[in-house]
């Protein structure tokens, strides 16, 4: 018997690996695909049991203790003393959600923090290699992808390498999204892996219902001709049929 050459040798072994790895993977592609079809059909307010929990703040009882320039008219959700640039501020929240910095011994407002202001508390808030302020803007809509609120808020720039942006809310001071180049790289790659090119957020919508579902068919096609190419699955067919 001649001798298989090394071009079918490598052919026959190519196949077997590829065989037996696509059983691995192929798995895990089908358990990808099927979970992907059925989270995409989920509703994630329901999943989350946002339909059945309120979030809503209460208000503040009209006997808590408050500094007296504080008037409590029945909207007042939280009132708090916290640190804001290294100096101490009072933030009043209020049922609807506003918020607004006062003076802890004055009540004067605060609130819209100034540019400078926001400038200091992203240099305190940077760990990362030594860098300075390049620009602040204040924006008062969705920059992109980036930022969706609450507005109006600050949007300074750093000057390192990687054009690092971080957002502060301009009434209470927060820190908000903080985006780089990586970060918008990551957001494009998702934004393809789950199909929404505009928002990024969307995993419900039927392109990728429709995907997840022939993707889901096509893995278990797969192991259906995976499985008639088996030797040993055919033999037993053929045995079976004779039989």
């Amino acid at each position: 018997m001649a001798t298989p050459s090394l071009k079918l040798r490598l052919h026959v072994l190519g196949s077997k690996i590829h065989k037996w790895l696509a059983i691995f993977v192929g798995v895990q592609v089908l358990l990808w695909m099927g979970t992907g079809a059925l989270m995409s059909f989920l509703d994630l307010e329901e999943v989350r049991s946002e339909h059945v929990v309120s979030r809503e703040q209460e208000a503040l009882p009209a006997d808590a203790p408050l500094p007296a320039w504080v008037v409590n008219d029945g909207t007042l959700a939280a009132v708090t003393t916290r640190s804001l640039d290294g100096d101490a501020v009072t933030e009043i929240r209020k049922v609807d959600g506003s918020v607004s910095l006062h003076d802890p011994v004055t009540g004067r407002n605060l609130s819209p923090i100034s540019a400078a202001t926001a400038k200091s508390i992203a240099l305190r808030a940077w760990t990362g290699p030594r860098t300075t302020i390049e620009g602040a803007r204040l924006v008062h809509e969705p920059v992109g992808t980036e930022f969706h609120g609450p507005f109006p808020a600050w949007q300074v720039t750093y000057a390192d390498e990687a054009s690092t942006r971080i957002y502060i809310d301009a009434t209470s001071g927060t820190l908000g999204a903080a985006r780089s180049d990586t970060w918008r790289l990551f957001d494009f790659i998702w934004g393809l892996h789950i199909m929404d090119w505009t928002e990024r957020d969307r995993i419900n919508s039927w392109w990728l219902l429709l995907f997840g579902i022939g993707g889901t068919i096509i893995a278990l096609s797969g192991f259906v001709l995976l499985a008639n190419r088996m030797p040993r699955l055919r033999r037993r067919a053929k045995k079976s049929k004779l039989a």
